[in-house]
């Protein structure tokens, strides 16, 4: 593992969650986010940059629990061991804070779903992306 694997892997991550994000969430469960406008602050190129970074960061930190972790339990180029450890991450991680988030935010049954999707999804697409990038 070199620092130009770290940058490509956190900029691919951040990449991916970004798409994923807008393609779930943005695209097909937006119009749930509609039904509960009391929620919501308004949406801005500022909000926008604020979440890309954080999809980049993500990236960032998601390679350094692999490389620090997550390496140790999976079989090194074993494309279903990297797709596992992406759930199990996703069901530490996000699976019960978003489900229990939404017991108290006023958010649309439907739309809570698309944020679990998009969660999974991303948590899964960083363990393929990093397979792709980790090399001992």
């Amino acid at each position: 593992m070199n620092v130009t694997h770290f940058i490509l892997s956190a900029i691919s991550i951040g990449v991916a969650n970004t798409c994923i994000e807008w393609f779930i969430i943005g695209f097909l469960f937006h119009k749930y986010q509609a039904l509960t406008p009391q929620t919501w602050r308004p949406e801005s190129n500022k909000s926008y940059l604020y979440s890309t970074l954080l999809s980049f960061l993500f990236g960032a930190l998601f390679m350094l629990f692999y490389y620090k972790i997550g390496f140790h339990y999976v079989i090194h180029a074993n494309m279903w061991s990297h797709i596992k450890l992406g759930l199990i991450c996703f069901a530490c991680f996000s699976l019960v804070s978003g489900i229990n988030g939404s017991i108290y935010v006023n958010y649309d049954k439907r739309f809570v779903a698309g944020l679990l999707i998009a969660s999974c999804l991303t948590y899964v697409s960083a363990a393929l992306i990093v397979s792709l990038f980790y090399w001992k």
